[in-house]
């Protein structure tokens, strides 16, 4: 796993890549948080999808950001809605300001206990740089984490 100018981004979980578009949040499907891709997870660990420092935790632990040295922040939601869940079947590994390497651990979620509540499993992955406007996707349909997924296309 070798990124060269901070553009590229690895699976940060098994699952399927689906569309941003597809999401049912539309302040994900509309790209208003960023441009990205949408996971259907098939696992419950979260790992790093490049190098860089946690620049965010939610609160409620389903929610991680990672700016890379290039300096574009990526955003991995897990589930819509699932804030409401108030951490109960998410565990962190990372706090804010730790150095993490691409495929460190960082997270780890209850799928069946986000279905059980109602939440939808949908987890977005996008870059909350306003000035990225679109990703190149790489992969679609099943993926591992650490496949290729995405790449930041310049902005025009």
């Amino acid at each position: 796993m070798v990124d060269f100018d901070g553009k590229l981004f690895f699976a940060p979980m098994d699952g399927e890549v689906l569309d941003l578009t597809e999401c049912v949040d539309p302040i994900f499907s509309q790209g208003i948080v960023g441009a990205g891709i949408l996971i259907i997870p098939s696992g419950s660990k979260v790992y790093a999808p490049c190098d860089g420092t946690v620049s965010i935790i939610a609160n409620c632990r389903h929610g991680i950001a990672i700016k890379n040295p290039a300096g574009f922040q990526v955003l991995i939601h897990i589930g819509i809605d699932t804030v409401e869940m108030d951490g109960d079947g998410f565990k962190s590994f990372k706090k804010a300001g730790d150095e993490v390497k691409c495929g460190d651990l960082l997270l780890e979620f209850d799928l069946d206990r986000i279905k059980k509540a109602g939440k939808n499993i949908q987890s977005p992955v996008v870059i909350t740089n306003p000035e990225i406007k679109k990703v190149e996707i790489l992969k679609s349909g099943m993926i591992n984490f650490g496949d290729e997924i995405f790449r930041i296309c310049d902005p025009k």
